[in-house]
């Protein structure tokens, strides 16, 4: 048996869920947000462009108006899956041992290597654990027993590890 190196327990509050929702589809949607920013900025270029000279009233709303929505979009994505899932109550508790992370809800328990994890991402508020691109979980620090910078350092060593500032 392996030694508990960390225990934590997160309950999901509507402030959670947001952060949970807006950091996955940040990072799922990174490399996307900045093509569609960089294509709206070009369209609505273009659709100032062709009011100027004169091209038509129409068209030059219909570039800016599809810029605008490439460049608002990726930042919204989180929006309709955080009005879903805000109400939905659950407790997710994590012990962190020497080579993986146990995690069980009402429903089940899974164990995750350090290893295959995709990325570990930490905020002020939060530890985002990316097991894959598709399922991430997150542990709140105000629910870890021990200390959460302590935690932060021993997940910094095993894994992919992030900061934001937030």
């Amino acid at each position: 048996m392996e030694k508990k190196m960390f225990s934590a327990s997160t309950i999901m509050t509507p402030v959670i869920y947001r952060e949970f929702y807006r950091l996955y589809y940040k990072e799922r949607l990174r490399a996307f947000s900045i093509t569609s920013a960089v294509i709206g900025i070009i369209l609505i270029v273009v659709g100032i462009y062709l009011n100027k000279s004169g091209f038509g009233y129409v068209w030059s709303l219909i570039a800016v108006w599809i810029g605008a929505v490439l460049i608002v979009y990726p930042r919204m994505a989180y929006r309709k899956p955080y009005r879903k899932a805000r109400n939905q109550k659950q407790t997710t508790r994590f012990t962190f041992y020497e080579t993986f992370v146990s995690e069980k809800t009402n429903s089940k328990s899974t164990d995750y290597s350090y290893d295959g994890l995709e990325r570990v991402i930490e905020t002020n508020k939060y530890i985002i654990i990316f097991h894959s691109m598709k399922s991430i979980s997150i542990v709140d620090k105000a629910g870890v027993k021990e200390n959460a910078d302590d935690l932060a350092a021993f997940l910094k060593e095993r894994t992919v590890y992030k900061r934001i500032k937030k």
